[in-house]
């Protein structure tokens, strides 16, 4: 390999469940059926259309790309064997692997991944995910509609086993990006007999990973991973099979699990305390920030700074992580999640470092001043509008009861604020904060990759994931900056994407609320899971249960 770019250092980390990779059982035939639950339905099984944690856990289960999260987190090479990289860091040539397979027995090939990059980045797909790209040769272009010849994209296959990609910007996050389900090869002879109905059930989707997906309508809350005998790597997957079910209800999961029934829950805050003590109590931290983000187009008052910061200053995040969250999460005073990546300028979490004391905190006296400033400097519609607001969220019981604190909090700190709360199913609050209808919306980011980018990159005015049509010149300036002309010198990179989480912090871009982690009870029995605190949550490649 020619001469590699300095990356910066990284807290992000895998959990392995167990020391389950040195000592395995003799035979598969004594592996049991491992039996997970999700808190949401699964949405859709097409890489290019994945958003959320849900679909991004089936799709690694089910497929694989250049790179794969090892065991520790870090980037490992998967569908390719070998990678060389040209001195100026702008062209990466990748060796597959030899007699590669989909799950149907078809050749895998490098012309598979030309394909499927295509296809996420034409504007046609409207992949939200296509931002990723940004940096390999007229991805930019192509998502913008400039240019039309989809050939033009960065990614050649030299041969059936030769893929070569071409840059036009430095990328230091490439390997951890290339992990993650949109950048995996696609099936075009599949793809087209799918037709529109690709990805939104088992037999519309095409597996190359560990698992193949089994039993999902499109709509069903139960489903199944059964062991790919045509993936590469079959000889390190142990379980035959995982089945996985949606549970809502924490006290049906927390009964299931009690009963045998799940070898995995999540827990509320009285189950938590009731469980500390449990051998099967796991918590697993996330590189994930929960935030309120303002429905601009439905609420134009929220254009308004003082508003926004009174909304914010309302918010007693302490409280809410010690009363509500208890062991779900910790108070948030930056955008970016802590423990996310180190600041190669002060050695220090970056969240940390590049927090601005004060900007997110609670202080209701600061919140009333605001609040009555705000209302004066728009208009008497406007106002009206804004007393009386809407919260949206998912139908869980944790959100429930996230929304319900929100809501005493703005309506006792901010007065004659009137707020309602509307809880719909995860897959339909997407949909609703996707095409911007929504006064406010409780959203989370979970980070894809250990940079400061996966977080800053949302709120660019351009961005597919700005859906609150927040938009800052300054904010703009700094993160182009982190990812042109200061791509290749980390130093610089970190103090960009330090004055654009600053900015976000004051302007008040969102209201950050809190950072996630996932208090379980996991059964002691499974081991060999891998739960990641970036990109999708769980591995069970390496996963079984004795």
């Amino acid at each position: 390999m020619n001469k590699m770019v300095k990356t910066s250092a990284l807290l992000s980390t895998a959990v392995i469940l167990g020391s389950s990779f040195a000592v395995v059982p003799a035979s598969a035939a004594t592996y049991k059926t491992i039996k997970w639950s999700e808190s949401a339905d699964l949405t859709t099984m097409d890489p290019s259309a994945a958003t959320d944690t849900v679909a991004f856990d089936a799709l690694q289960a089910t497929g694989e790309g250049l790179y794969r999260s090892g065991k520790n987190g870090k980037p490992a090479l998967a569908l390719a064997k070998s990678v060389t990289k040209s001195d100026d860091g702008l062209t990466y040539t990748f060796k597959l692997r030899s007699g590669l397979k989909w799950a149907d027995g078809s050749s895998l090939t490098a012309q598979d991944f030309v394909y499927g990059w295509q296809r996420t980045n034409n504007p046609k797909t409207a992949s939200q995910y296509a931002y990723l790209f940004s940096g390999i040769k007229n991805a930019d272009a192509i998502q913008a509609g400039k240019e039309t010849d989809l050939s033009k994209l960065g990614v050649e296959a030299k041969d059936d086993t030769t893929l070569v990609v071409t840059l036009e910007k430095q990328m230091p996050q490439l390997a951890s990006v290339l992990t993650m389900a949109p950048f995996y090869p696609q099936s075009k002879t599949f793809n087209e007999k799918a037709g529109k109905k690709l990805g939104t059930a088992a037999k519309y989707s095409l597996s190359n990973g560990p698992f193949v997906l089994k039993g999902w309508n499109g709509s069903n809350s139960k489903y199944s991973f059964v062991k790919n005998p045509n993936y590469w790597d079959a000889s390190a997957v142990k379980s035959k099979k995982i089945t996985v079910q949606t549970i809502k209800d924490q006290n049906t999961g927390y009964n299931l699990f009690k009963g045998g029934k799940l070898d995995y829950t999540t827990l509320s805050s009285d189950q938590v305390k009731a469980s500390k003590k449990n051998k099967n109590y796991v918590n697993y931290p996330q590189a994930s920030s929960f935030y309120l983000d303002f429905g601009r187009k439905q609420v134009s008052a929220f254009k308004n700074l003082k508003i926004r910061q009174a909304f914010s200053y309302a918010i007693d995040r302490q409280t809410f992580a010690d009363k509500i969250l208890t062991g779900s999460g910790k108070a948030a005073y930056s955008f970016t999640s802590a423990g996310l990546a180190k600041d190669p300028n002060t050695g220090k979490d970056f969240a940390k470092s590049a927090r601005v004391k004060g900007a997110i905190s609670y202080d209701k006296k600061k919140a009333a001043k605001l609040w009555k400033q705000g209302l004066k400097q728009v208009s008497t519609a406007e106002a009206k509008r804004v007393k009386n607001i809407t919260i949206l969220t998912d139908d869980t019981d944790g959100a429930k009861k996230s929304a319900q604190f929100l809501q005493s909090q703005l309506q006792n700190n901010l007065k004659g604020l009137k707020v309602s709360i509307k809880t719909v199913p995860f897959k339909q609050r997407l949909s609703l904060s996707q095409s911007k209808k929504f006064d406010v919306v409780i959203s989370a980011w979970g980070a894809d990759y250990a940079d400061p980018s996966t977080f800053l990159d949302l709120f660019k005015s351009d961005s597919s994931f700005n859906n609150g049509g927040w938009a800052n010149a300054a904010y703009d300036k700094a993160e182009t900056k982190a990812t042109t002309t200061d791509a290749g010198n980390d130093e610089a990179r970190y103090a960009d994407y330090k004055e654009a989480e600053q900015i976000i912090e004051k302007e008040v871009g969102i209201a950050p609320l809190y950072y996630q982690s996932y208090p379980t009870l996991t059964s002691n029995k499974v081991k060999g899971v891998i739960a990641h605190s970036v990109g999708a949550k769980f591995d069970w490649k390496y996963a079984y249960k004795k």
